[in-house]
């Protein structure tokens, strides 16, 4: 962040994002991800969306889009499961509790108090949407042969 933004959450340099899903990777998963900057796709190609929001001093989301493959490699690492044993709901449970941990270390760059809603975590390819939103920083994952999209979204905030 430059001086001039520092703290307000304006800015999040790509390092820093870069920085928050290594540690979160190597910690949950095992592993040392591969992150870059991520193509511009159109997120509607992702089996698996989860988001939380951060709301208070600072307003947005952050969000993880993959494939099930993806999705079920995160719930095997995290719920120490054999990969061919992986449920649905393990899916869920775990991509969503990934985006949560992200959320929090996020959560940790911004202007307080600043508090995490509880993750969300759509199935199947849908238009999703957040409105009144804009891109902060994308980056994507690679590991194992998948690769998982985390965005930050900033949101406006509400006039009153």
């Amino acid at each position: 962040m430059d001086e001039a933004n520092a703290g307000t959450g304006e800015h999040l340099t790509p390092e820093q994002l870069h920085g928050l899903i290594w540690q979160v990777w190597t910690a949950y998963l095992g592993v040392g991800p591969q992150i870059g900057a991520a193509p511009d796709r159109d997120p509607n190609h992702a089996e698996i969306t989860a988001s939380v929001c951060i709301a208070g001093a600072w307003l947005g989301h952050v969000v993880l889009r993959s494939g099930l493959g993806a999705a079920a490699g995160i719930a095997a690492a995290m719920l120490d499961l054999d990969p061919d044993g992986v449920k649905p709901d393990d899916i869920q449970d775990a991509t969503g509790e990934l985006t949560n941990i992200m959320a929090g270390n996020v959560k940790s760059l911004l202007p307080q108090p600043s508090h995490l809603a509880l993750p969300q975590v759509v199935v199947g390819r849908a238009s999703i949407l957040w409105p009144g939103t804009r891109l902060l920083g994308r980056a994507e994952v690679a590991w194992n042969d998948h690769t998982v999209t985390i965005e930050v979204l900033h949101g406006d905030t509400p006039r009153l």
